[in-house]
């Protein structure tokens, strides 16, 4: 009787620990945030639509930037969520967020794209 509650609770505590974790066993709350679209605008700055319930700004996200200036100067950002959003706006389209080429570390004429996931904004 002993080994099978010692078993139950093995197998309790690793089911609690994947729910605890996501991809690349990064914490559920911080992993690439599925993005709407994105762009570079005119001036090379990175413009991203992302989901919000009206509380998400820049600062709820860490932009990790890869790449090599042996590669033709081109970049991928990676947009990773810090901070949830738990306001309770509806904007169906989500928000733009804007990062400069400054702000990236990207030399200007370098290549860029956002290797997030995407996803469509919500219909109705």
């Amino acid at each position: 009787m002993i080994r099978l509650k010692t078993a139950c609770a093995g197998a309790l505590a690793l089911m609690l620990a994947a729910c605890q974790s996501g991809p690349y066993g990064q914490p559920q709350g911080h992993r690439a945030e599925p993005v709407y679209d994105w762009r570079v605008d005119r001036a090379g700055d990175l413009v991203v639509r992302v989901a919000s319930n009206g509380c998400t700004t820049r600062d709820s996200f860490v932009a990790d930037v890869y790449g090599a200036g042996g590669q033709g100067w081109n970049f991928d950002v990676t947009l990773t969520r810090i901070h949830s959003d738990n306001c309770r706006a509806l904007l169906p389209q989500g928000v733009e967020l804007v990062w400069t080429r400054d702000e990236l570390g990207l030399p200007q004429g370098a290549g860029v794209r956002v290797i997030n996931p995407r996803s469509a904004p919500p219909s109705g």
